[in-house]
């Protein structure tokens, strides 16, 4: 701990440890006392804690840097970490934040397509071993439905950055159609 001290007469400030306090007078000085960085955890103040943080430092605050592309970075870890180590970080958890939408899109479009064909399974309720072929099918169609129509979607979002992976995407969403005419019976042709 460390005690900052003002003189009444508006002398100099200054910082000063370990003096005994019952040396001064009352009137002698300004007495202030103030701790930064130490937690509430175990004897008070507690230990201090390390913490890695990417910021813009503007005068004594740190503020949210604004990179070139726009992008605003701002972050905080409560361990001891190099840049790089920071930045990982962030770009893993970036992949984790991609990945979870990329699946939750898909299940949201699983979700609408199962309930938009749920009409095709009323039409067929009242007979039972009809209606649960009828519902495997519309499930099986369903997901592939999905499926394609997110890979398209990913693909889209691919297509400026890395058009190869686009197209491979858009190929891979074709699979199930391009299975189910090469299962279609030939008697169209006929």
């Amino acid at each position: 701990m460390w005690l900052q001290c003002r003189s009444e007469s508006g002398g100099a400030c200054c910082i000063v440890e370990n003096v005994l306090l019952s040396a001064w007078q009352v009137g002698d000085v300004r007495v202030s006392f103030s701790y930064a960085g130490l937690s509430g955890e175990g004897n008070y103040p507690g230990p201090a804690e390390v913490v890695s943080i990417v910021a813009h430092q503007k005068d004594e605050r740190l503020v949210p840097y604004q990179s070139k592309s726009g992008d605003v970075l701002e972050f905080l870890y409560l361990e001891d970490l190099s840049a790089q180590e920071v930045f990982e970080k962030e770009h893993q958890s970036n992949k984790l934040k991609t990945w979870a939408l990329r699946v939750g899109g898909w299940l949201l479009m699983f979700l609408g397509i199962s309930l938009t064909i749920r009409i095709f399974h009323t039409l067929v309720d009242w007979l039972p071993l009809v209606r649960d072929l009828v519902s495997l099918g519309l499930k099986l169609f369903a997901l592939s439905v999905a499926t394609s129509l997110s890979l398209v979607t990913i693909a889209a979002g691919w297509l400026f950055y890395r058009p190869l992976v686009a197209s491979l995407l858009v190929a891979l969403a074709l699979v199930p159609i391009i299975l189910a005419r090469s299962k279609a019976s030939p008697k169209k042709n006929q």
